[in-house]
């Protein structure tokens, strides 16, 4: 399987309903995935859609450095040939079909045990990434990611 193939089976709603964040780029309140993901973490704003509720408790969301592990995980594995993610193209090939929330899902558990981490803790940053390469396309999506780096 490729990037193209995998751009193709992505449902941008279901990214939505993982990572409700992207709605704020959806509607052009932001216009990048670090813009959406600052969201996510610790220390970042509050999304649009968490000022619907009362007020605010302790932030439990996770350490921004979730963030830059996962996007610089997502870069290599998107955008190089890097072969500690041909185990991950063959699962992705197995789920075609399945949705994107099984592709989410696959991906960040084998980040996640890359990383050391939760698959639940990184899911919505999988999310954002995903968004942003089947919005940019992967061609932009990958020259942004290898300038702004990690």
């Amino acid at each position: 399987m490729s990037t193209q193939s995998l751009l193709s089976e992505i449902d941008l709603s279901e990214l939505t309903a993982t990572a409700p964040p992207l709605i704020a780029w959806k509607l052009g309140l932001v216009h990048t995935e670090d813009e959406v993901a600052a969201f996510m973490y610790h220390g970042g704003p509050v999304s649009p859609q968490a000022s619907t509720s009362g007020p605010h408790g302790e932030d439990r969301r996770p350490d921004k450095s979730y963030w830059d592990a996962v996007k610089t995980e997502m870069h290599l594995f998107l955008c190089t040939d890097d072969k500690r993610y041909r185990e991950l193209w063959k699962r992705i090939a197995a789920l075609e079909g399945k949705g994107t929330t099984a592709l989410v899902g696959v991906i960040a558990t084998f980040l996640g045990a890359s990383l050391g981490v939760a698959t639940t803790l990184i899911a919505g940053f999988v999310a954002v990434c995903l968004y942003g390469v089947a919005k940019l396309g992967k061609e932009a999506y990958c020259s942004y990611a290898h300038q702004r780096g990690p």
